[in-house]
């Protein structure tokens, strides 16, 4: 099968709560590669890096609300998201389209879907974005011939697994307000390990239509539990950014800890 890979620019139906193009961001877009990348999740050989580093990418911009539609021989293509956030979508036939993942500057969009026949996946940009698509087969071809690298790959993967994982046992366990909670505290989990931030402090350009999908609420219902974590001074929040006030606290009230997520790393 052909390269299928189309941009359209639809209009995602929400809100402009939180959408807006964050002001805090410690990670430059040329820092942000598929070595670099990978390195954080298991320790990379500077042959593998070298390898790496000679992998076929092709940069692309992804406005605001664009959608991305890609497949690649029957396998959905490799992103890298180099400035901005998107959000991963899986089409069905049946009901159209569900959010499944937010991915932030640092993160690789299709990676696992990849390794799927005929696995079509779907891009809305968050925001202005700035992405890199990866050649599938080049990549492909690195695991299968470098141990580090395939250890690597598979301990990025259940990271972004584990992660979903989290969610959904809050979504099954909590009410609405701990899922937003624990939401909040996956995001700044991710920001940590990404060495973005510095402080309690994050952007957050994510709107509560998007939040709702990803927990099982509505909008409303989002807008509500972030307006009541604020009044109970465990967080504040502005148009761009979220505040931990209390992330111990918060932690505890939600059951969250990072290290399900990421706790596997010592053993790569």
């Amino acid at each position: 099968m052909s390269n299928a890979f189309d941009v359209h620019s639809e209009v995602f139906k929400g809100s402009d709560h939180y959408a807006q193009l964050p002001s805090v961001t410690g990670l430059q877009a040329k820092e942000v590669n598929l070595g670099n990348i990978l390195s954080h999740y298991a320790e990379i050989g500077s042959e593998s890096i070298d390898h790496l580093s000679s992998v076929n990418v092709k940069s692309m911009e992804l406005k605001r609300n664009q959608k991305l539609y890609s497949l690649c021989q029957g396998r959905a293509e490799i992103f890298i998201v180099k400035q901005g956030w998107v959000s991963l979508c899986h089409t069905f036939k049946s009901h159209g389209q569900d959010i499944c993942n937010v991915y932030m500057p640092g993160d690789i969009v299709g990676l696992r879907e990849s390794f799927f026949d005929n696995h079509d996946i779907t891009i809305l940009g968050l925001q202005n974005c700035q992405l890199d698509k990866v050649s599938v087969n080049e990549v492909h071809d690195s695991f299968k011939e470098n141990a580090d690298i395939k250890r690597a790959v598979v301990s990025y993967i259940m990271v972004n697994d584990n992660i979903t994982i989290e969610r959904l046992r809050s979504c099954t366990h909590h009410k609405a307000e701990e899922r937003v909670a624990h939401f909040l505290l996956e995001i700044y989990a991710r920001y940590n390990f990404k060495k973005l931030i510095d402080s309690n402090v994050f952007s957050f350009p994510i709107t509560q239509e998007v939040v709702g999908e990803l927990l099982g609420i509505t909008s409303v219902h989002v807008s509500r539990c972030m307006t009541s974590l604020e009044q109970k001074k465990l967080i504040r929040k502005s148009r761009n950014s979220i505040k931990l006030l209390e992330p111990e606290l918060l932690a505890e009230y939600t059951g969250f800890d990072e290290n399900i997520i990421y706790g596997h790393l010592r053993l790569f």
